[in-house]
């Protein structure tokens, strides 16, 4: 039998390997703390922007829409909820008590998700999916709490790749480094060529890189 998460193979009849099990566990436990974070980012602007200036072209929403999704009844509260639910009904227990503030069903949602952990480790039928769709729900709370840092745009791969055929991939510089490789051919750019790049001197900076 294999990891229903994974597909790591089992040498006992279960849903869920160990690691994958540890995983859903670390993400119910944290997923009610990164809730409440969420709230002071719901204010515009409160995230990175790619650059130091932004292009206005339309009033902002009075929150970010990300966010509010995210904290709103159709949000991380509806996948916990609806994953308890059905944990319920497999179990053959009535339906769970919706009631309180979102804060505080997530809260419950969670926590009895966790409290049932051995169980649908070793029973649920469902317990793949779930570990898919709350490391999918973590993963877009972490991207907001935590975004990647802004990247440079530099300019076009110029890697001639033969037969006058050039990779014109975009190439970025991430923050804090001076490291460039075209992601696309593997070409790497030191600084000494990055104004032949952002000028558009293909063929210089083709050159240089070489």
């Amino acid at each position: 039998m294999n990891c229903t998460a994974c597909t790591t193979p089992l040498d006992h009849a279960a849903q869920l390997c160990p690691p994958c099990s540890r995983g859903l566990d670390t993400r119910l436990s944290e997923l009610p703390g990164q809730y409440l974070l969420l709230g002071p980012e719901l204010r515009p602007g409160a995230g990175r922007t790619d650059g130091p200036v932004a292009l206005v072209r339309d009033a902002p929403l009075p929150v970010r829409e990300e966010v509010l999704t995210l904290r709103s009844e159709g949000g991380m509260v509806a996948v916990l909820e609806t994953w308890r639910e059905a944990m319920q009904d497999s179990r053959g227990w009535g339906p769970p008590a919706r009631s309180g503030t979102i804060e505080r069903r997530v809260m419950a949602a969670a926590r009895a998700l966790r409290m049932n952990l051995d169980w649908i480790t070793a029973e649920f039928a469902g317990a793949g999916d779930m570990a898919h769709e709350i490391r999918a729900l973590a993963g877009q709370v972490r991207a907001l709490l935590d975004p990647a840092p802004p990247t440079l745009a530099l300019g076009d791969c110029a890697a001639d790749l033969g037969h006058g055929d050039i990779c014109g991939a975009p190439l970025r510089v991430p923050a804090g480094t001076t490291t460039v490789q075209c992601r696309r051919c593997g070409t790497d750019y030191p600084p000494r060529t990055w104004v032949a790049l952002a000028t558009g001197m293909w063929a210089l900076a083709g050159q240089a890189a070489a």
